[in-house]
């Protein structure tokens, strides 16, 4: 697979405005918030229950109102206590903010007829039709380009995203790109189309064709060929169908068929870069993900976890001279805890293990890629099949959460920005190993650890801005940029 991170370029305007707020909605990450919220709208509750009347959703132009009650954890006649209302508003808003449907939600309490309540949700949905320039760079990650930058290792395109054009959710991606690397790739996911809305399926085609490719790493560093004619063709095409029974565990199920084609000078380069040594081969796949998501949010979580885990399996020897045979596991547990008012902990372990007989170069991808990092090695690829990160967090929120108008902007999907700093003090470690290449590798098969400080800025649309001082265990310090939470 192709090495890369993709860097967007978006514009973003801002200008504060003191004093503006929701006096019921919180922004992303805030929810800590919401209970001192009800207790101002719901003065006069004093009792064992109070009974849901009514619910009334308003702003949804475009959702419809069956997308946003299957999110909720209480319906009209529902019977709790005060403190249990109080927890399943707040889940139920981090619900809503989860489904990337809306930038701000409102809840307001109407106790006139107590116990009796009436509740609305008032709606801010985000724009829903991106046409988004892309600038992709030929590396493992942003630092890999920054160290060495080069325009000829930049490939351009533009991404078309479109979200929620009927109001049911469905998700549609058309990405294309030229350069060194020129790719088509299609992404097509259905609402939910049972009565339930538990079940939803998808497809996604990709194309990509390059003129330059890594062929192998030496001393930690990827080593590139370039030609004027593509010396690899990829194409695939995958269908899976996703179950999410209640709130907060999704099964994926996936089935896909991949050809791949290279060139003689890849293989001349490395005879381990296809499996058996093949330039020409096909393959199907299957896979299985699962996920426990119970963060309050997911871009930027400060409370709450996820459980992840998944098999892949390359190579169902169902078609004729099928020889891909890789088994792959992963899996992920990341935990947030606040700690005291401004403060918060988090920790994560991410795991990886490969298992087959044609484990080849394209099948090695370990640390030093956005997703599988410890941090202080940013500058470094470390092959490997199988691998074990730990991380751990603390963090001071800096500047509390605030919410800004811009005054020239008439559209309220645009207009109201959220935005809040932390400071990070983080700890990593991480071993890989490679029993294919460790001879050129001084990082495998070995501890690696980094420490350092860190400032994130969580603003508009689910933009995370991270910059990290940050040094290893080898004595190595450096200054790095991500576009990502940490953990």
């Amino acid at each position: 697979m192709t090495r890369k991170i993709a860097c967007y370029i978006i514009l973003i305007l801002s200008v504060a405005w003191p004093g503006h707020a929701f006096l019921h909605a919180t922004q992303a990450g805030q929810t800590d918030h919401i209970a001192d919220d009800l207790a101002v709208a719901m003065p006069s509750i004093a009792g064992p229950e109070v009974h849901i009347d009514t619910i009334f959703l308003e702003g949804n132009r475009l959702t419809r109102d069956r997308i946003i009650l299957r999110e909720l954890l209480f319906r009209p006649g529902d019977h709790m206590g005060p403190d249990e209302l109080t927890q399943k508003i707040r889940d139920s808003r981090s619900n809503l903010m989860n489904t990337g449907l809306f930038n701000f939600v409102e809840i307001q309490i109407d106790d006139a007829r107590h116990p009796s309540l009436k509740i609305t949700f008032t709606f801010i949905e985000r724009w829903n039709i991106w046409p988004i320039p892309v600038f992709e760079l030929d590396e493992p990650n942003l630092n890999q380009w920054l160290s060495d930058p080069s325009f000829s290792k930049i490939n351009y395109g533009i991404n078309l995203f479109m979200a929620n054009i009927t109001g049911r959710n469905e998700r549609i991606l058309l990405a294309v790109k030229a350069g060194n690397e020129q790719s088509i790739n299609f992404v097509f996911r259905t609402p939910y189309f049972d009565r339930a809305q538990s079940l939803r399926w998808g497809i996604r085609y990709g194309m990509n064709r390059s003129k330059q490719r890594a062929y192998s790493t030496e001393d930690n560093q990827q080593l590139f060929i370039k030609s004027d004619d593509y010396v690899s063709n990829e194409y695939k095409i995958i269908s899976h169908l996703n179950y999410r029974p209640e709130f907060y565990n999704l099964h994926s199920f996936s089935i896909g068929y991949h050809y791949h084609d290279y060139a003689d000078t890849l293989l001349l380069l490395n005879p381990r870069f296809g499996p058996e040594g093949e330039k020409r081969f096909s393959f199907l796949s299957f896979s299985y993900h699962f996920w426990r998501d119970m963060r309050d949010m997911a871009v930027y979580p400060l409370d709450g976890y996820l459980v992840e885990g998944g098999i892949t399996r390359k190579g169902l020897r169902l078609l004729p001279g099928e020889i891909m045979d890789v088994t792959t596991l992963r899996g992920t547990i990341r935990y947030y805890i606040p700690l005291a008012r401004r403060w918060y902990t988090a920790w994560s372990i991410n795991g990886k293990w490969s298992e087959g007989t044609t484990l080849s170069y394209f099948d090695q991808q370990g640390l030093g890629f956005s997703g599988s990092l410890v941090r202080g090695y940013e500058n470094h690829v470390i092959d490997g099949h199988k691998y074990l990160i730990i991380k751990s967090n603390v963090k001071y929120k800096l500047l509390p959460e605030r919410v800004s108008k811009l005054g020239f902007i008439p559209s309220k999907k645009f207009n109201l920005i959220h935005y809040a700093m932390y400071l990070n003090f983080f700890v990593d470690a991480g071993i890989i190993n490679d029993r294919h290449y460790n001879d050129t590798s001084q990082l495998a098969n070995k501890w690696l650890a980094g420490t350092g400080l860190g400032l994130d800025f969580h603003t508009y649309y689910d933009m995370v801005l991270r910059t990290e001082l940050t040094i290893n265990r080898h004595g190595k310090a450096g200054v790095y940029f991500h576009v990502a939470a940490p953990i």
